[in-house]
């Protein structure tokens, strides 16, 4: 059954649930893009090294307007301002064009990552980047075809103790509706990595369109979802258990749409408890909410439901939660609120209730930022990143900002 999830939107063209709230903290706008040699339209949030500089990517903008990597490094001592370079620049040719995902950081201080378009087919790549005598190095992993290896990847990758790392494919595999594939690395260096396919999604009741990253959980499965297909065509969460040099797929979870969600775009997360957590974003039926369940698919609820307001369905998360050392969850939705231009929200548990839901900060549009694709990062203070899409259309160009929100 065909899914009608779209896999790209462009930010002018989507309008929003509307919401009751205030900010209740300070948000600070870090960067705001300029479309030009230092990208524009920021995905998949950000992540940091251990001084705290922020790593992202851009979908377009840069020399050959098909995306950058970016380097947002702290301010100096007595200076204020956050400091942009353009570390890798795509030309939308062999290397890769407009990536959507977030970087992945190596202990050794290398970035991985994937195009969703551009290589040698045009269907998408994944790539490395590493830094030698200060300059930054681009490598070419894998060059999608849009056949049996998969297409048009736009989560981010993972990686194992062994170096090998794990993803997902939108498009192409034997099923042509995406798969779960492992990167591994060659024995001798400077050659070939090489691909495998760990599942073909069929588009049947196991679901199809991976749109998020993967989870390597604690027991040493592979868990994500599927943005579409399944049982009623609302996407799945699902389980890969390793076995001799297979994998073993089991559905856990069939989204019915409306109440239970419907339509996830982003991977998952795992407590200590071994607990998995993720977003719907909505589509038909509903605003999107958070959910929870268990590894062997027992125990699914919702734990946070957006109402949406008079808005429209579909605008609630588009990335996964985050989660500090209390155990409480920080999301974003990307075009709901009071605003309509989107929210950053925190979770708190209560024991055998709803969780405690808060509005940490309604975007208002312009350069202070609108529609946050990202999910949140949170660094050792409490203080909470992210990326916001921006905006190109009738009310002005505004590619997009990283933004601090101060606990």
């Amino acid at each position: 059954m065909r899914s009608n999830v779209v896999l790209t939107l462009t930010a002018a063209t989507l309008l929003c649930a509307a919401g009751s709230s205030e900010a209740a903290v300070k948000e600070a706008s870090l960067y705001s893009f300029t479309g030009s040699a230092d990208g524009s339209f920021p995905h998949g949030g950000v992540i940091a090294d251990s001084k705290g500089d922020l790593y992202g990517v851009t979908t377009s903008g840069g020399t050959s307007h098909s995306g950058v990597v970016y380097k947002l490094s702290r301010p100096s001592k007595g200076q204020t301002a956050w400091t942009q370079t353009t570390l890798y620049a795509f030309t939308g040719g062999n290397d890769g064009g407009n990536p959507q995902a977030a970087l992945l950081k190596d202990g050794a201080g290398h970035l991985f990552g994937t195009t969703y378009s551009g290589g040698a087919s045009g269907e998408g790549v994944a790539f490395e980047l590493t830094k030698y005598k200060g300059a930054w190095k681009y490598h070419l992993l894998w060059s999608f075809t849009g056949n049996n290896d998969g297409g048009a990847p736009s989560g981010a990758l993972i990686e194992d103790s062994a170096g090998n790392l794990y993803g997902t494919t939108t498009s192409g595999g034997t099923g042509v509706v995406g798969t779960v594939f492992e990167l591994s690395p060659p024995a001798v260096k400077h050659q070939a990595w090489t691909e495998k396919v760990l599942y073909n999604f069929t588009g049947n009741n196991d679901g199809g369109e991976p749109m998020g990253n993967v989870l390597l959980g604690a027991d040493g499965n592979l868990y994500g979802t599927t943005a579409g297909y399944g049982q009623s065509n609302y996407g799945t969460v699902y389980r890969l258990t390793p076995d001799g040099g297979n994998w073993d797929f089991s559905v856990l979870h069939a989204f019915q749409g409306g109440g239970d969600g419907e339509v996830p775009r982003d991977g998952l997360i795992q407590d200590s408890e071994g607990t998995l957590y993720g977003t719907t974003a909505g589509f038909d039926n509903s605003y999107g909410n958070v959910f929870k369940i268990n590894t062997d698919g027992s125990d699914y609820g919702v734990i946070y439901t957006i109402t949406g307001g008079q808005g429209f369905t579909g605008n609630g998360p588009w990335q996964t939660v985050s989660m500090d050392n209390s155990g409480a969850l920080y999301g974003t939705t990307y075009a709901d609120g009071a605003s309509s231009l989107g929210e950053v929200f925190k979770l708190t548990p209560k024991a055998g209730k709803l969780w405690k839901a808060k509005v940490l900060y309604t975007f208002q549009g312009g350069t202070a930022g609108q529609y946050p694709y990202s999910n949140v990062l949170i660094d050792k203070k409490g203080f909470l990143y992210g990326t916001s899409y921006g905006v190109a259309g009738q009310s002005g160009f505004f590619p997009g900002t990283v933004w601090e929100i101060k606990p």
